[in-house]
């Protein structure tokens, strides 16, 4: 049993120093998953740091209850940032509309931030509709995209074999791609 699972099940038992240490662990890991879902970009509201401390903020709220091991624990923090970013891309897209107000664009990154967050909505009805389908594509976009975990990480979090963790992220990729083009 490795390091992490037993801080989180001491984390389970009650005690809020392993969840702590858990966290400290793992930081590395949630910062090179932030830079991965921003694509390596940031902004003055929204950085790597920002995105773990707010993903972090939400996964304390939930506790450790729960969560098996560190695959597990990456996923889920992947999940947040998802819903992290999803939140800011909205805002994005509801100030670019502008409510009435006139709007000014700074230049082309201006507009490639806004083309990227609509992208990023589109992407998340995509993922909802797929969900619909079977939780588990999503699960594994989750993972492999959002959380950068590999094959072998997706398959332990999920708690499934290799082969199935391949064949439904093929899967997924497809059903994405028909469901963005439409």
């Amino acid at each position: 049993m490795g390091e992490v699972t037993e801080l989180l099940e001491r984390a389970r038992s009650g005690e809020r120093e392993a969840w702590d240490q858990v966290v400290a662990l793992i930081y590395d890991d949630l910062k090179r998953i932030a830079r991965g879902v921003l694509g390596g970009q940031g902004s003055a509201t929204l950085n790597p740091t920002a995105l773990v401390h707010d993903c972090y903020l939400r996964l304390s709220r939930a506790g450790a209850e729960g969560v098996v091991n560190r695959e597990h624990f990456l996923s889920l923090a992947a999940r947040a940032m998802r819903q992290l970013l999803l939140n800011h891309a909205r805002d994005r897209v509801a100030a670019r509309r502008g409510g009435g107000l006139d709007q000014t664009q700074l230049g082309g990154v201006d507009i490639e931030a806004d083309n990227e967050a609509e992208h990023l909505v589109a992407l998340d009805g995509a993922l909802t509709r797929l969900g619909a389908i079977d939780e588990r594509l999503v699960r594994v976009v989750e993972c492999r995209v959002f959380a950068g975990l590999s094959e072998d990480e997706t398959a332990s979090s999920m708690g499934i074999s290799l082969r199935s963790a391949q064949r439904l992220y093929a899967d997924a990729r497809a059903q994405l791609a028909v469901l963005l083009a439409g």
